[in-house]
């Protein structure tokens, strides 16, 4: 809602230039995407997104009303997408998951239902961190250690202060890098034994995930993995409560 300069004439979401991202042959899908490309139209869905955000986080609505703010979320989001078609990420996906799951889970209605959409939102977390580091292994980088502070040199993802000590302290700079690798890498191992460590590898991800929002500005994905946090633990404990 803040960045509509991104969206005018000349911006890298100008809806003149995206259009062609998304060539369709259905008419009515493509005059509804012209509609929601109108500023009014997408400021106005944006806005009605974060009044149902408030509902969920509000300790008010039964399951009626949670449902419906979840897949008012999940379609709103598909509806937004090519609007912001440069700039989306990672934690737009995981968003778009969780709230499609919750949605599903509590349409079921019952405790076995909304289990179940918790269990895969959790496993889709695991997944995603071990993805992530197995996705780094090959990279030779990232197993000499360097790759941390090859990313903090850069204009898009780096941070020039981090970037100064790193350099200054080499030893530490390779020991981090090491450590998002394993940490990335040995997440899904939390689940065994009943999760007897998985608070822990909660703590260490979600500090991973607030760095990052600092010194690489990626602060929706803290917003995006975090929430699915009570799932995971869930998952990993085998109580998996709605």
């Amino acid at each position: 809602m803040a960045r509509s300069v991104d969206r005018r004439p000349g911006g890298l979401n100008n809806w003149e230039y995206t259009r062609d991202q998304f060539p369709l042959k259905s008419r009515r899908v493509r005059k509804l995407m012209d509609l929601v490309a109108r500023e009014p139209m997408t400021q106005t869905i944006h806005a009605s997104r974060a009044a149902a955000a408030a509902v969920l986080i509000s300790p008010f609505g039964g399951n009626r009303v949670r449902m419906a703010c979840n897949a008012y979320l999940s379609a709103s989001q598909l509806v937004v997408y090519p609007r912001h078609f440069f700039g989306t990420d990672g934690s737009d996906q995981v968003s778009f998951l969780v709230q499609t799951a919750a949605a599903l889970g509590r349409a079921g209605g019952t405790d076995r239902s909304r289990k179940i959409a918790s269990d895969f939102i959790g496993a889709q977390a695991v997944l995603a961190y071990g993805a992530s580091g197995l996705a780094k292994l090959p990279g030779h980088r990232w197993r000499s250690g360097d790759a941390l502070v090859k990313i903090m040199r850069t204009q898009t993802y780096g941070d020039e202060q981090f970037f100064k000590l790193l350099s200054k302290w080499p030893a530490a700079s390779r020991l981090l890098c090491h450590g998002v690798l394993a940490l990335e890498c040995g997440f899904p191992l939390l689940l065994l034994r009943k999760g007897r460590h998985i608070d822990l590898g909660l703590l260490a991800m979600g500090a991973f995930h607030l760095a990052n929002a600092r010194v690489m500005g990626l602060s929706r994905f803290a917003w995006a993995f975090v929430s699915t946090y009570p799932s995971v633990r869930a998952l990993a404990k085998g109580t998996g409560k709605s």
